[in-house]
This record gives C-alpha cells, sequence and structure tokens, in this order.
C-alpha cells in the first residue's frame, strides 16, 4: 500500500510541506504587521507632538491661574515672572512688599519676596518662537512675530502681575516643541482672562 506523502509522519514530505506553508504564513502576517506600523507611525507621531504642546500649555497656563488665585486671597499683588536661568526657565511667584506692585527692582532688593519657584522641567516643549518661518502675530491680523528671542512679553517686562481684584498685565508666552508646533498664552488685562491658541508651521492662523 503507497502512503500520500501529504499524510507522511514527522520528518516526512507532508510535515516539510506544512512547515513552508507554515513559515510562509508567518511571513505574511509580519510583511502585514510591518506596512500596518510603517502607516501607522506618522499618525501617532502627530498625536504625540499635538498632545504634548497642549499639556505644555495647561502647565503653563495653571501658573497663571495660581498667582492670580494667591493675589485675591491674600489681598495683595502678586506676579509670576517666567525668567532664564543659565540655559533653563524658571517660573517664580513673587507677593508685592511695599503696595506699589511686582517691579524688577524691587525683587532685586528683596521687597517684592518669592513665594514659590519651579524650574520649567520639560524638555520637549520650552517658552521660544519657532524659527526658520514667518509666524504669525496672534494679536494683529496680517502682521508677523518679531523679537524671536523675546518668547515672554508682558508690557516690556517678563512679569505679569495679578491685582487683589484679579486684574492683571497683559501678554503672552510662547511655547515651541523646536520643530513645527507653537502655543502662545495670552493673558488679558482687565479682566485676566486667558486664551490659549496653537499654531503649526505653514500655518496662516492660530487656532484654539
Amino acid at each position: 500500500m503507497i502512503t500520500s506523502p501529504a499524510r507522511g509522519r514527522d520528518g516526512g514530505p507532508g510535515s516539510l510541506l506544512a512547515r513552508g506553508f507554515s513559515v510562509v504564513g508567518l511571513t505574511l502576517v509580519l510583511a502585514i504587521a510591518a506596512t500596518i506600523v510603517a502607516l501607522a507611525a506618522p499618525g501617532y507621531a502627530e498625536l504625540q507632538s499635538s498632545v504634548a504642546i497642549r499639556s505644555a500649555a495647561g502647565e503653563a497656563g495653571a501658573a497663571f491661574f495660581h498667582a492670580r488665585s494667591l493675589a485675591i486671597s491674600r489681598g495683595r499683588n502678586v506676579g509670576l515672572r517666567f525668567r532664564l536661568v543659565g540655559t533653563r526657565y524658571q517660573w517664580t511667584v513673587y507677593a508685592d512688599g511695599n503696595g506699589n506692585g511686582i517691579r524688577s527692582a524691587d525683587i532685586s532688593r528683596g521687597i517684592d519676596f518669592p513665594i514659590a519657584s519651579r524650574p520649567w522641567q520639560r524638555n520637549d516643549i520650552r517658552p521660544a518662537i519657532l524659527t526658520g518661518t514667518p509666524v504669525p502675530d496672534p494679536g494683529q491680523e496680517g502682521a508677523f512675530l518679531d523679537r524671536l528671542s523675546d518668547p515672554i512679553r508682558f508690557n516690556s517686562s517678563d512679569i505679569c502681575s495679578f491685582s487683589p481684584i484679579g486684574e492683571s498685565t497683559p501678554g503672552s508666552i510662547y511655547l515651541w516643541d523646536g520643530r513645527d508646533r507653537m502655543a502662545v498664552i495670552r493673558v488679558f488685562g482687565r479682566s485676566a482672562k486667558i486664551r490659549t491658541l496653537y499654531y503649526r508651521r505653514g500655518e496662516r492662523t492660530w487656532k484654539p
């Protein structure tokens, strides 16, 4: 009686044929999986970049809300100051020590004193303005940002002051991921309303 090769025992032609199909099938599955990963990677990178810039903007916005709440609860002027220390930024909250508001000169003399301080701990996002492409000015239609080395703008200062009744110094802080995305946290004076906008290289306008 002749046995068909397809029914051979281990080590026989049928086993080799089955193993061959198994290898081909596994190779096909791996190829499909690699294609799916390759197609999905750009979308995942975009999502990760968007989440990063938004979370960093949320952290900066929370610092402004914290300073404003301290001014109201303590009944005195409180200022939030972002400044470059060495190669990293840090933010410090100062309380008014002599009733004339938060001033750089009074901070230097120790009259306006710090009540909280924190380094900017993120390495993926930092206060900065995108370079290599003109960036629209979010506060002036048709204009572009100048002073690209100055991402912290509260009048001519780097201090955003809040009064006991909740008013603030108007201004903005710009954040950049070092590639194509930016955020701006804008603080409006009398209302102290905080609005965050986002920008991507090449776009014509900032978006919520």
